[in-house]
């Protein structure tokens, strides 16, 4: 059975995510979180249909007003929930996981994903439901609110080529590119025909390399299937690395606003801090995971945060979120102002980094937790992150979403980081044996 985590409920159908695990998570969101009215958005999965019926019919039984968006992005349904202070918000979506795969992500007021631990037990599921509930159809005012916060940054003549991987931005994403006087190409446009990995990072995006090869653009991008997951590419056809996503979000605010505080994830690059300590903005540093971040972003009250491994920005004064568009939207901006994604970097001192996976059951992060936990020079905030020196760290942590240990490593050459994977990779097997 699939357990909410941090990251939301997700799992295989059929196998580890069923029927009543989802009938199940939405009676306890609407009666502990007092759910009365909600927005309800899906990604282009062939699952994601039957599971939006479960759900609706939840809602309806417990009397909720319910706003249907459709086929949408994450970001816009936080945005929604946000913006019309709704009581709750519904993705169906898992994300940037493989098709076969499905899920919820939840949302409560004031427009954040919902914490594990605010859902309550319930004794019985259904208990003298009405059925009195009312559904609309509505669109997402995400979509008109993208385009005002643009609406004085220049766009027009970049090249754009966009890989859509046929998730919920085929049906919203291009037109907003164009609408802001962008000359678009795009590719994987067809929603629910997934023609690559669903998470960009994990694609060499051959298809959308050629495509901005081709026309000759300005810069590309690529999105997962609920549009919160941005690979960015440049106008040579390579995929940047996820923390300079995140970057270019920074960059972007800290030029038009300033930059005083900002959360970002443990496993974020040296090259992150290093310039926002350039900047003298102070560094609240958070577990790896959205939910996390967002926490952090509240409760320190800072202008924005993200995770460098996934490139994900969140920019709290428009969504408590990470948001793919949003983040697209500014580094095409920056890409205007200084003629290339390179310049755009040019004072950012560059680390090399390499994360893999160990396949096994994430509760055995006990048995490596306990082999380093009294050593020297060991960060316990989410895992075990080891700083071997200035220029070096390694983070071991169980995954919220996969059967795995994640290991991440950062180094200043290519060669040391590899090392590092390396005899990480041997320690952890060898302790897990």
């Amino acid at each position: 059975m699939a357990e909410l985590t941090i990251s939301g409920l997700r799992g295989i159908i059929s196998e580890n995510l069923n029927n009543s695990d989802i009938v199940n998570v939405i009676h306890k969101f609407v009666q502990s979180l007092d759910i009365k009215t909600c927005a309800v958005g899906r990604d282009t999965r062939n699952t994601s249909n039957m599971i939006y019926q479960a759900v609706i019919s939840v809602l309806l039984a417990k009397n909720c007003e319910i706003q249907d968006l459709g086929i949408t992005s994450t970001p816009s349904v936080f945005r929604h929930v946000k913006m019309n202070n709704l009581d709750g918000g519904i993705v169906i979506t898992s994300s940037h996981n493989p098709k076969e795969w499905n899920g919820l992500k939840l949302i409560v007021k004031p427009g954040r994903i919902v914490k594990p631990n605010e859902l309550n037990e319930i004794e019985q599921i259904i208990k003298k439901d009405s059925f009195l509930g009312t559904i609309s159809e509505i669109k997402s005012c995400y979509y008109s609110d993208i385009i005002k916060q643009f609406k004085d940054d220049k766009f027009t003549g970049l090249k754009v080529g966009i890989d859509l991987g046929g998730g919920a931005g085929s049906v919203f994403v291009k037109e907003i590119f164009t609408k802001l006087g962008c000359e678009v190409y795009a590719i994987n446009e067809h929603p629910g025909i997934f023609n690559r990995i669903i998470d960009p990072v994990e694609d060499p995006l051959k298809a959308l390399s050629n495509l901005v090869l081709r026309n000759k653009c300005d810069i590309g991008f690529a999105f997962d299937s609920d549009v919160d997951r941005l690979v960015i590419m440049d106008e040579k056809g390579l995929k940047i690395q996820p923390d300079f996503s995140l970057l270019a979000g920074i960059k972007y605010i800290e030029q038009k606003k300033g930059l005083k505080k900002a959360a970002i994830s443990i496993d974020s690059s040296l090259s992150i801090i290093q310039y926002l300590n350039k900047l003298q903005c102070k560094i609240i540093t958070s577990k790896v995971g959205e939910g996390n971040v967002v926490d952090k972003i509240i409760s320190e009250k800072c202008d924005l945060g993200g995770e460098g491994s996934s490139g994900g920005f969140i920019y709290p004064e428009f969504n408590l979120c990470r948001d793919g568009i949003l983040l697209a939207l500014m580094t095409t901006h920056l890409v205007r102002k200084f003629n290339s994604l390179d310049n755009i970097f040019s004072d950012i001192e560059k680390f090399n980094q390499n994360r893999t996976k160990i396949k096994t059951d994430p509760k055995n992060f006990g048995i490596i937790k306990e082999y380093f936990s009294e050593k020297k020079d060991v960060v316990l905030i989410d895992g075990i992150k080891i700083r071997n020196s200035n220029e070096s760290w390694v983070l071991i942590r169980p995954s919220n979403t996969e059967k795995c240990i994640r290991l991440s490593a950062e180094a200043k050459s290519r060669n040391d980081v590899n090392k590092l994977i390396e005899e990480y990779t041997q320690l952890i097997n060898k302790l897990l044996s």
